[in-house]
């Protein structure tokens, strides 16, 4: 694991560093964690880092096994799909009403965040993806907000994963990136015209484009 140089040592702090490391492969699928080793990486001692581990289980980033100890979690394939398939369907029904029921100040919101994932640029070494993946996670929370749909949003909580997500952002070219930031600005005119249908459509683009980088990554690391 790379050395933390001029972090802080909180649980959030330990969290945020560890999550981008997984998400940028730093530590890849299956490596070991252990508390001992985060403390000495992290010049702290083992308790932020015992609820660090914690919360990072809770999120689906580390995986724990009894008598064998804390590890990277893997996702297969067929894990992945299904997360997609229920995105494409839920998220795409939450879009619809959000074009519904969405307030001004929400739309407001929605357009700071997206404002905020474009100053951080689209070129692999300009941007940090904990960043970039913190701005879209509120961008996604804002219209399930204005969805006004309780119980399609705790599905979709339920399905979708962060590490999977974040991990995604991790492997987008300039380009794909560019394209997200188009899908999110066309799904911002859509609520702004109040058109569910438009929405919803803009949705299902914007996640299938997402499983289809999940797919190419997939393909190049078997």
């Amino acid at each position: 694991m790379t050395k933390s140089n001029g972090v802080g040592t909180t649980a959030d702090d330990i969290c945020a560093v560890l999550r981008e490391q997984i998400s940028a492969g730093v530590l890849p699928p299956n490596a070991r964690v252990t508390e001992t080793g985060l403390a000495e990486t992290f010049g702290t001692s083992r308790t932020p880092v015992r609820e660090a581990m914690r919360l990072l289980v809770a999120e689906g980033f580390l995986s724990f096994k009894p008598n064998s100890g804390s590890f990277v979690r893997s996702w297969s394939g067929e894990e992945i799909e299904e997360i997609f398939d229920i995105r494409l369907l839920v998220e795409s029904s939450i879009a619809e009403s959000a074009a519904r029921n969405i307030l001004p100040e929400e739309l407001a919101e929605m357009e700071k965040y997206q404002a905020a994932m474009e100053r951080l640029g689209v070129k692999l070494e300009e941007r940090s993806v904990s960043e970039t993946s913190r701005f879209n996670r509120e961008f996604h929370k804002l219209i399930s907000q204005a969805s006004r749909r309780p119980r399609l949003v705790r599905m979709l909580e339920d399905a979708v994963k962060v590490p999977i997500v974040q991990s995604t952002f991790s492997r987008y070219t300039a380009s794909e990136l560019q394209r997200s930031h188009h899908h999110h600005r066309e799904l911002i005119d859509a609520f702004r015209a109040r058109n569910p249908d438009w929405a919803r459509a803009v949705m299902q683009c914007h996640i299938s484009s997402a499983r289809e980088v999940m797919r190419r990554n997939r393909r190049q690391s078997s």
